[in-house]
């Protein structure tokens, strides 16, 4: 779990705002996405929430999920929260880059 952490600290930390504060991702981003997400799907809490999840991403895009998790992230009121908003939204935010890649 630990390494999850450190994976999402380095996207964190990963320059992706463009200058007119927009969210720009890049492809190591993507990738780092992609590698949180393959390790956030095999947890207990994703699989069984999976349906709540994927309704939650209806009409948004990455970038807006993205900008969202940042929010709950800086507004969780523990660091246990903190960390599950990260675990169930980096899935979200890789699958609608998928999908913007028509990848399914």
């Amino acid at each position: 779990m630990r390494d999850i952490d450190e994976m999402v600290e380095r996207l964190l930390d990963m320059d992706i705002i463009g200058e007119n504060n927009s969210i720009t991702f890049t492809d190591e981003a993507k990738q780092l996405i992609h590698e949180i997400s393959e390790r956030c799907m095999d947890a207990t809490l994703i699989v069984e929430n999976k349906d709540r999840i994927d309704q939650y991403g209806k009409g948004l895009t990455a970038e807006e999920v993205y900008v969202d998790m940042l929010h709950k992230i800086v507004d969780a009121p523990t660091s246990l929260h903190m960390r599950m908003s990260a675990r169930l939204l980096i899935p979200v935010i890789d699958q609608k880059l998928q999908e913007e890649n028509g990848v399914e």
